[in-house]
């Protein structure tokens, strides 16, 4: 009896590493540049099954800054541990980057069944 291999679709998320930024308008055009050439393909090369989706805030609006959310997908603590050791560098490369007109904060979450 020959068994499937699951595919992409069959993938289950159990974690989601998410980091928030708030950047300056005036720096947007440069941090997207940056997530595009740094954050984005670090993870990808890592752990190519990872689902990274990022998102623009709507509830929080600042005259001066635009907050983002980068949510990072993955399925077990092992990879969750890779994240959280390769964020810590590039949050450091950012800060070096940017300073103060980008800032952040990361936080992990763990789905729930609801029963």
């Amino acid at each position: 009896m020959m068994v499937a291999k699951p595919s992409s679709f069959d993938f289950i998320y159990m974690f989601i590493f998410n980091t928030t930024f708030s950047v300056e308008n005036k720096s947007i055009s440069q941090w997207k540049d940056w997530m595009q050439r740094n954050f984005i393909p670090t993870f990808s090369d890592l752990l190519p099954d990872l689902e990274i989706k990022l998102f623009e805030l709507m509830a929080v609006v600042h005259e001066d800054s635009t907050n983002f959310s980068c949510q990072i997908r993955c399925a077990n603590p092992e990879e969750l541990e890779i994240i959280n050791k390769y964020s810590t560098i590039l949050m450091d490369n950012l800060k070096g980057t940017f300073g103060d007109k980008c800032l952040h904060f990361s936080s992990i979450l763990k789905e729930m069944e609801l029963n």
